[in-house]
């Protein structure tokens, strides 16, 4: 029994470790704004596993959200350097 425990532990602890996603350029504003609101309430998702336009129904979706809870929504600054570093690491983009 106790190495079933062990195990399962060995397991979520595994998957809570998978859970927040490393930020591509943690240093910018964006990715830092991105780690500061959004991954303060739940986990962090890889920027690139959405399209630019699929983030700007999540941010849109996610600001009545925010009102809904009483917390203060993102600035329109805020939105706009959030969304800019979402559309530069979003998946089906070409980089050079």
């Amino acid at each position: 029994m106790a190495r079933l425990h062990r195990a399962l532990l060995a397991a979520l602890t595994g998957l809570a470790a998978a859970c927040d996603a490393r930020l591509p350029e943690p240093e910018t504003a964006g990715a830092q704004l991105y780690a500061a609101r959004c991954g303060g309430c739940h986990r962090r998702y890889a920027p690139g596993s959405l399209t630019a336009a699929m983030w700007q129904v999540t941010v849109t979706r996610m600001q009545g959200e925010l009102a809904r809870r009483g917390v203060p929504p993102l600035t329109a600054a805020e939105e706009a350097t959030l969304l800019a570093y979402l559309d530069r690491h979003s998946t089906g983009r070409d980089t050079p």
